[in-house]
């Protein structure tokens, strides 16, 4: 069955993190198609393809009144965790001495997100496991290259 182009949105692609299948919740990464504001996998349509939902975005009025909340009845602040808790493990570039890569991690089907710093070790056993979205950055990855791959990571970094 023929499709007007004028109904289907095809070709386009997700690094992950975006959608999930709305079968099972699983996420989704790979080409997929828009058809009457649903979106599908695959490049082109398919009669059988499986439907994918957008992941929503945490309210985030509602995620910083929670933060504040915890803040004032735990005494421990976003400032304090990222200083104290979050361990920076920088690894030395072979090409570029002196040059730190630092890892980051999120579960994807966690809401809200948050965002951890990982080791090298852990970052090399999370490729390919679809319940985590990992980057890095470093020489060969800007912070904005790794921003556009797991959104949130600048808030976390400038803290």
């Amino acid at each position: 069955m023929r499709i007007p182009s004028n109904v289907i949105e095809t070709g386009k692609y997700t690094l992950g993190g975006e959608f999930v299948y709305k079968s099972n919740q699983s996420p989704y990464k790979g080409y997929y198609y828009i058809l009457n504001d649903r979106f599908f996998e695959g490049k082109e349509y398919k009669a059988d393809a499986q439907e994918i939902i957008q992941i929503k975005e945490s309210n985030t009025l509602l995620y910083r009144l929670a933060t504040a909340a915890f803040s004032l009845a735990s005494g421990i602040t976003s400032q304090n965790l990222r200083q104290n808790l979050v361990p920076s493990f920088p690894t030395i570039a072979l090409n570029k001495p002196n040059v730190e890569i630092r890892y980051f991690s999120r579960k994807v089907n966690v809401r809200p997100t948050v965002i951890k710093e990982i080791s090298k070790e852990t970052y090399d056993a999370l490729q390919g496991d679809p319940l985590y979205q990992t980057t890095f950055v470093g020489p060969d990855q800007s912070i904005d290259q790794a921003e556009k791959q797991m959104p949130g990571l600048k808030d976390f970094l400038e803290g």
